[in-house]
């Protein structure tokens, strides 16, 4: 029961995490976790104690999650960047091996030179997760992105197995540096091959159960979810890594995954996608809660441990991290000089630049879990039978570290690579678009998932639709008809064309129930733009005389009845076309007017023809039969549910870090907007 009632409540602590995050997105999420589990271990009545062996954390929790990132992982920019990746994976890791455990058996040398090693090895490697929260409030470039996410994939095998190496020899007191680099060797190129084997053996397995026709949504995502599970037990039974035999079986099984386009595949990518990110967001968020509730425990010993001063502790604590910071640094510039950029093809030179990139790749590799359960598994006796020597020590300091370079990394780097959200350059505009047309198709997956044989016609419309919006991005990006128009302008048609609709209203020319709906819909449109911070043209043009008010009523009855729906269809109509009519007027009496910007007319113009032609053509070929009538409800239907399908879409991407907060705000407001006229329509 004390175990469900602990799950119960990492649940609650990651749910309430997804809050705060929108609250204060200025704060990672992983700190925000880290914070919540401090919480949960201080107001906990009794002490919560958590003993998950190192294995099951590795295997329940890391092996899923470092599976996902690989199938997510861009495969070209890593294969670009491969040498400088596994010089940080591998090499760097190393180097923070001899460095801090030299360097702690100086300051402590209580701690036996291979017990420090061993936490120079759990220092190490980075964290997967915290890497790819920062990069919602950072601009962290292609290359440095690439380089962290790699390294992060990677290096956690090369910690693992150098710790296990430095805790076999504070445990026994013996050590072999041609064992080691053996074992390290069968480790490492075992762990990739056997996870290149066991992908081919699920693809091929997979393919197998297509052909025999059992296409089955449930048994391949079941598939998929299981395949970390068992190439880690099976990596662990051949004594090769599991985590990098995790890794290399993600990203060929991405590669093998089938890429056929159909009702069927769109169905299953989407199950997957959904699946995937609920385990994703789930594991975490309990990672990181549960490093926030061990923290107190792992410190608390040795704080109040009087043999040793906490100002002291302090220090230990803030040397390592400089150590640790300053090794990455040399590393990055070092490397840099190395390895050829493949943005340039050439080698960077020392330079401002390069400088910040280098101290960009620095503070955005922070310690994050792996870091804790590495050293929550130092045994507590060695062979000898005697007590490991300062364990708690240990766990403090790497506790510590974690909490250091989570801070550095979430409050520097952001000051350090800006999202600039004002001036973009021309590399920034084209992920723009590209995110952008991403978004779109990602849409038409997700119609085609839901096509039916009773709506198959309509939704191919509706993704018509899409790809004309996909195409109009890119050939008329920077254009004329796909700039934004000016608000100030566009306020003041909208007011133009109320004014006159409600001039034609008062001369019966239309009925006023019409009007009221165009109004309606035009002072929804200003609230939007405006935030809801400018008057409502209802408000302002209230049709409140008694004649209106009955005219009202009248058509609030007669709606009701069958014959009355042709009727209030056309008049609503007649007033859309009236509404954009007088919009075309106005701005036509604005293009030779000194005080207006002629390009801004002509965008607002253009956009406003395009809208009367649509509307003339579709009353032009109206016909009242009832099927015509159905298909377009159903044509709308499909489209409402691709524009909300959108704002789901947006929020993902903005939340995945793809997309700036000024960014995903424009798209939403402009798929508000084209909710708006659709419903208008319905």
């Amino acid at each position: 029961m004390e175990a469900f009632e602990l799950i119960l409540l990492l649940m609650v602590a990651v749910l309430l995490s997804s809050v705060l995050d929108q609250v204060v997105p200025r704060i990672s999420s992983p700190l925000i976790q880290i914070g919540l589990g401090v919480i949960i271990a201080f107001l906990a009545i009794s002490p919560i104690q958590v003993s998950i062996d190192p294995e099951l954390f590795l295997i329940l929790f890391i092996a899923p999650l470092l599976f996902h990132d690989s199938i997510e992982a861009n495969k070209k920019n890593l294969w670009d960047n491969k040498g400088i990746i596994v010089s940080y994976a591998i090499g760097l890791v190393l180097l923070i091996v001899l460095c801090v455990g030299f360097v702690l058996h100086w300051l402590v040398p209580s701690i036996p030179l291979a017990a420090a090693f061993a936490l120079g090895a759990a220092l190490g490697p980075t964290d997967a997760v915290a890497v790819a929260a920062l990069k919602r409030e950072a601009q962290v470039g292609k290359r440095e992105n690439a380089i962290l996410q790699g390294e992060a994939l990677i290096n956690d095998a090369s910690g693992v197995v150098s710790f296990q190496f430095a805790i076999a020899a504070a445990v026994t007191g013996f050590f072999s540096l041609t064992d080691a680099a053996t074992s390290f060797a069968f480790n490492f190129f075992g762990g990739i091959i056997l996870g290149i084997l066991l992908a081919l053996v699920f693809s091929f397995f997979a393919h197998r159960v297509r052909d025999l026709g059992l296409e089955n949504i449930t048994f391949h995502v079941f598939l998929e979810v299981s395949m970390p599970f068992i190439v880690f037990l099976i990596a662990e039974t051949f004594h090769v890594s599991g985590i990098l035999g995790v890794v290399a079986c993600g990203i060929v099984w991405s590669l093998l995954r089938d890429q056929r386009i159909s009702p069927y595949h769109s169905r299953l990518n989407i199950a997957l996608s959904s699946v995937w990110k609920v385990i994703s967001f789930t594991l975490n968020g309990i990672v990181f809660v549960l490093l926030g509730i061990q923290l107190p425990n792992a410190m608390q010993s040795t704080w109040d441990d009087v043999y040793i001063d906490n100002f002291d502790l302090i220090g230990y604590v803030l040397i390592l991290t400089a150590l640790i910071v300053v090794l990455r640094f040399i590393w990055a510039l070092l490397m840099a000089r190395i390895f050829r950029n493949p943005l340039t093809g050439k080698r960077d030179k020392f330079n401002k630049k390069t400088v910040k990139d280098a101290l960009i790749t620095t503070i955005g590799g922070p310690k994050g879990a792996i870091t804790l359960s590495i050293v929550f598994s130092i045994p507590f006796l060695v062979g000898s039978g005697e007590a490991f020597p300062q364990r708690s020590l240990i766990i403090f300091l790497a506790s510590g570290v974690i909490v250091c370079t989570l801070l550095l990394a979430n409050f520097l780097l952001p000051i350090l690579a800006p999202k600039n959200e004002k001036e973009v350059d021309e590399e920034e505009v084209a992920d723009y678009e590209r995110t952008r047309i991403e978004i779109l198709r990602t849409v038409i997956e997700r119609l085609m998932a839901d096509s039916t044989d009773e709506n198959d016609r309509e939704t191919k419309q509706v993704i018509k639709s899409y790809n004309q919006r996909i195409r109009n991005i890119r050939s008329m990006s920077n254009t004329l008809e796909d700039a934004p128009p000016s608000p100030a302008l566009t306020f003041e048609v909208i007011e133009y064309q109320a004014n006159q609709l409600y001039d034609a209203a008062k001369r019966k020319e239309i009925e006023p129930y019409a009007v009221y709906r165009v109004i309606d819909s035009l002072s929804r449109h200003k609230n939007l733009l405006e935030h809801g911070k400018g008057p409502s043209l209802i408000a302002k043009y209230s049709l409140g005389r008694l004649q209106n008010l009955i005219s009202l009523v009248k058509h609030g009855i007669l709606s009701s009845l069958p014959f009355s729906r042709d009727e209030d269809k056309a008049a609503i109509d007649k007033a859309r076309v009236l509404s954009e009519q007088y919009a075309v007027e106005y701005l036509r009496s604005l293009v030779d007017n000194p005080d207006y910007p002629s390009d801004e007319v002509a965008r607002l113009l253009i956009r406003h023809e395009r809208a009367l032609a649509v509307l003339e053509e579709s009353n032009d070929a109206t016909v009242t039969s009832e099927a015509v009538e159905n298909v377009m409800v159903s044509t709308n239907a499909i489209m409402q549910r691709g524009l909300q399908l959108e704002l789901e879409v947006i929020q993902d991407f903005y939340a995945s870090g793809d997309l700036t907060r000024v960014q995903a705000k424009e798209m939403r407001d402009n798929t508000m907007l084209m909710l708006m006229d659709v419903e208008d329509q319905v």
